[in-house]
């Protein structure tokens, strides 16, 4: 079974907003309200962010002391009276906070915290810098437990975590409060040692997230076309280890997206059909699916989506395309005249479509004075941050591009595989 994190949440802004931040190297958000209902065995970890509702998950006080004592791995953030119900480890908790909560805007900034010795593992990847801001209490030091943040005085510990405990489980008890402040966009260092924190609890676990393999559906919608099939795709989708499957329009299905990373739609389509398979594709995107869609919209055949403009065609330099950004190396590839098919432009693209809220904008196409989004890359919303990315191109099947040089026709693949390394924060935050 592979190993997987879990992240409880009750519902706060803050901590839903550091979940969708930290997406990519978690794995479950769980509702609070429903923990009852979830075999927490299945999880590596059970992470309890900060700012969770004390009284609620005190309710499950049973079911996450079970799961510690069967081998679960706890990782608990500021929880007003955890050391209360908590009963695996016997935890001694002292009001004892900062001296002075202005500290950091005082000519010489100093907090009465260090690094403890022996060091922790975690020392070596967050440094004390960015476990400085305030906390709520220390936790007395413990013969079984390891601190990895200290009061200056060793008279407790901001950080304690107990490795072997009975049973085989784990818990990792912080009197910090980093998803709150990450979540409120407040104070720099919570962001850092989050930052910082989850790849290092990910290796703690033996949890590798990167992927090199994928799957990409070519659409088939022009059947008397060499768009059916373009000749070298499949070759070229190779060569960054991605393989490439075929599927007429009409016969597109939940099987058919289910063994899917990457959709390509090309620009020649019925866009009445694509408009019914709305559920389909939309569920698609919900559940991390990628699509790279090649269109001139004249109805909104996905809700997001809006009508193709043209710009003027004179003077030509309106539709040579030009980059403007370019966040996952899609264009890396690309020289100055990757758009110019057999020396035309406007080929590539005439126009564009507003973006949808939060969408990156790729390419300009248009006036210099006056540019427009040719090309656009956007996240699909979802209340865990996990929706899958859309390329949109307002403009011919990008399969055909460069027609020359040395990454001839190599467009589509570094788009496919700028898509598969996508493994970060969503595309519109830090």
């Amino acid at each position: 079974m592979p190993k997987k994190i879990a992240y409880i949440t009750w519902g706060a802004a803050s901590q839903l907003t550091s979940f969708q931040d930290f997406a990519h190297q978690l794995d479950d958000m769980i509702y609070l309200r429903e923990l009852e209902t979830h075999d927490l065995g299945q999880y590596a970890a059970v992470v309890i962010p900060d700012g969770i509702d004390s009284a609620g998950i005190r309710r499950y006080a049973a079911q996450l002391n079970a799961y510690v004592r069967n081998g679960g791995f706890l990782v608990v953030f500021h929880c007003i009276g955890f050391h209360e119900w908590f009963d695996v480890v016997d935890l001694s908790w002292q009001p004892i906070n900062t001296k002075d909560w202005l500290w950091w805007t005082r000519p010489n900034p100093t907090l009465e915290i260090k690094a403890p010795t022996p060091r922790h593992p975690l020392n070596d990847v967050i440094p004390v810098a960015d476990m400085s801001w305030h906390w709520f209490g220390a936790f007395e030091l413990h013969p079984q437990g390891v601190s990895a943040l200290n009061i200056d005085d060793d008279s407790g510990s901001l950080l304690l975590d107990f490795p072997d405990l009975p049973g085989g489980g784990r818990l990792l008890v912080s009197t910090l409060d980093p998803h709150i402040h990450n979540g409120e966009r407040f104070m720099p260092a919570c962001n850092r040692f989050l930052r910082a924190f989850y790849p290092w609890l990910n290796r703690e676990l033996g949890i590798a997230r990167a992927r090199t393999a994928f799957t990409a559906t070519y659409l088939q919608c022009f059947e008397n076309s060499p768009e059916w099939a373009p000749e070298g795709l499949a070759d070229s989708i190779a060569e960054v280890g991605g393989t490439l499957k075929f599927c007429p329009q009409y016969q597109l299905g939940e099987a058919d997206l289910a063994a899917t990373d990457i959709l390509y739609i090309p620009h020649i389509q019925d866009q009445f059909h694509l408009r019914n398979l709305q559920p389909l594709l939309l569920g698609f995107l919900a559940r991390g699916g990628h699509m790279v869609v090649c269109s001139e919209p004249a109805l909104p055949w996905l809700p997001f989506l809006s009508s193709f403009q043209a710009v003027p065609p004179r003077p030509f330099t309106n539709i040579k395309a030009r980059i403007r950004n370019d966040p996952l190396g899609f264009f890396q590839n690309m020289d100055a005249e990757f758009d110019g098919w057999q020396g035309i432009f406007g080929q590539y693209a005439r126009g564009w479509s507003n973006m949808p809220e939060g969408a990156v904008w790729l390419t300009d196409i248009g006036t210099t004075t006056d540019p427009k989004p040719a090309d656009w890359l956007w996240q699909y919303p979802t209340d865990d941050g996990k929706g899958g990315l859309i390329f949109f191109h307002n403009g011919d099947n990008m399969a055909r591009y460069p027609d020359h040089g040395p990454h001839r026709h190599g467009l589509v693949r570094d788009i496919c595989a700028g898509l598969m390394r996508h493994n970060g924060p969503p595309l519109n935050r830090f």
